[in-house]
């Protein structure tokens, strides 16, 4: 059984609404309890960012696109879940 320590010290920092939901959706898919526990995990692993250098125009596209796709996928599957059980209901 692990041994609980308490948590004291906090650590801060803002996102675009754009990383927010990129980080939302990297976590669901992780698996993590939530953004804290996804968080604390990549930084206490020694994550390290790809590049020190500003994203391109392009992969800064990319990355929104992808958002947009997994939010339009999200939308999806709440609409045939909602569909389902009307039909069943």
């Amino acid at each position: 059984m692990p041994v609980y320590r308490p948590r004291t010290r906090l650590v801060n920092f803002r996102l675009s609404e754009d990383e927010y939901l990129t980080l939302k959706d990297t976590c669901a898919r992780s698996g993590a309890r939530s953004v804290s526990d996804f968080a604390r995990a990549a930084v206490l692993s020694g994550a390290t960012l790809p590049s020190v250098l500003p994203a391109s125009p392009c992969s800064e596209r990319w990355e929104r696109l992808e958002t947009v796709v997994h939010q339009l996928e999200s939308r999806v599957i709440q609409l045939m879940e909602k569909e389902l059980v009307a039909s069943h209901g």
